[in-house]
C-alpha cells in the first residue's frame, strides 16, 4: 500500500489543478465557473497544487538516495 501512495497523491493533486482550470478530470468545464473565478481563485489553486508538488517530489527524491 505505501508504494501506492505517491500515486494517489499525484491523482489528487492533478484533480485539483484541474478543478483550479475550471475543469474535470476528464477535461470537460465546470458548470458555474466564469473567467473571474479562474484567473483569481483557480490561479491560486494552481500556484498552491505546483508548490505541493514540487515540496513532496523533493521529499520522494530525497529517500530515494
Amino acid at each position: 500500500m505505501e508504494s501506492l501512495l505517491p500515486l494517489f497523491f499525484y491523482t489528487l493533486m492533478f484533480w485539483f489543478y484541474r478543478m483550479g482550470e475550471g475543469k474535470d478530470l476528464l477535461g470537460k468545464p465546470r458548470p458555474n465557473i466564469d473567467d473571474t473565478w479562474r484567473t483569481t481563485t483557480g490561479r491560486t489553486i494552481r500556484r498552491a497544487v505546483i508548490i505541493v508538488v514540487a515540496a513532496y517530489s523533493a521529499l520522494l527524491l530525497v529517500q530515494m538516495r
